[in-house]
């Protein structure tokens, strides 16, 4: 019962740290900057990424561009970080096959690599806190939004491929109805054949028998 227990508590320990954004320290150009992060289990980081990418381009209409690992939104405004233009830099760590855990960083720099931190700016540092402990339900959305595009897609698929099909299949029925049609005109044709060709053999035995 003990174990049964610990291993509950170990669970909800575990849910509850893959859920609780932490400030951290990443590693940027060979130096350790200022950031915060946040650990998520049952995706794996390719998909992780995909949602970033979706939150702040699709949603946040921001332009963003890869380097060194990172993705960079470089001298634009995100009103969920404030007024002023920053540098936002995202990185997925892929963690470790033991813990399965996928930990998002992110960093806010205001130019210069001047990253933000609690220290120096605790309320934007503060909204990118709030921004990953949303990110779970923003999670669920985009994995909700990637089942519509791929249902979408399978249904223009299958539409197409309905369409292709019906289309061959009329094309196929016109043909048999030829057939059909030329069946009948050469079974006719085979039958006055037939006729003539017995006609002519009873006229053949006829003028061999009127021979004898």
């Amino acid at each position: 019962m003990k174990k049964v227990l610990f291993f509950i508590l170990m669970a909800f320990g575990f849910a509850s740290y893959a859920q609780t954004v932490q400030s951290t320290q990443v590693e940027y150009n060979k130096t350790k900057v200022p950031g915060v992060s946040l650990a998520v289990a049952g995706y794996d980081a390719d998909f992780i990424q995909k949602a970033l990418v979706y939150r702040f381009e699709k949603v946040g209409g921001l332009k963003g561009s890869s380097s060194k690992g990172f993705r960079v939104y470089a001298a634009q405004i995100f009103p969920e970080f404030g007024n002023l233009s920053y540098d936002i830099y995202t990185f997925v760590n892929k963690g470790s096959k033991k813990d399965q855990l996928v930990t998002i960083n992110l960093l806010v720099s205001k130019g210069n690599n001047n990253f933000v931190s609690e220290t120096v700016d605790a309320e934007v540092t503060q909204k990118m806190k709030d921004f990953l402990t949303n990110f779970p339900t923003v999670i669920k959305e985009f994995e909700r939004v990637q089942n519509i595009d791929k249902l979408v897609a399978s249904i223009k698929t299958l539409e197409k491929e309905c369409k292709s099909l019906s289309s061959d299949t009329e094309k196929m029925k016109k043909e048999l109805s030829k057939l059909e049609n030329n069946l009948r005109d050469k079974e006719k044709t085979l039958h006055h054949k037939q006729g003539e060709l017995h006609k002519a053999k009873s006229n053949l035995e006829s003028l061999k028998n009127n021979n004898r």
